[in-house]
């Protein structure tokens, strides 16, 4: 699903317009962003965590070049945990395949 998926979906279920659900996700995703780029983390209550993750300088080896160390600069990061309740929604229904055909086929 895209962005437009989910703005319809998120209209169908409410009854709201197109239109007004596209500016609130448009607003929730700002918000969600600006926070986060400023240091806060964002939690969602049974849904997960939005947060700034910083990676430390390391050493890493081009594949073409596995003889040649590269320095990768320490930076930030976008992270997003996933909360309990939704992790274990996921799992109850990994059981089925995605793709709609049965395991085995």
């Amino acid at each position: 699903m895209n962005k437009g998926g989910l703005v319809s979906e998120v209209a169908r279920r409410t009854g709201l317009s197109k239109a007004e659900v596209g500016r609130v996700v448009d607003a929730a995703i700002d918000s969600i962003r600006d926070s986060v780029v400023s240091g806060e983390r964002v939690t969602l209550a049974d849904f997960g965590t939005f947060e700034r993750k910083h990676r430390n300088e390391r050493v890493a080896r081009n594949p073409r070049k596995p003889d040649v160390p590269i320095i990768v600069p320490a930076r930030d990061l976008p992270a997003f945990t996933p909360g309990k309740e939704f992790r274990e929604h996921v799992l109850e229904t990994s059981d089925t395949p995605s793709n709609g055909m049965s395991v085995g086929s």
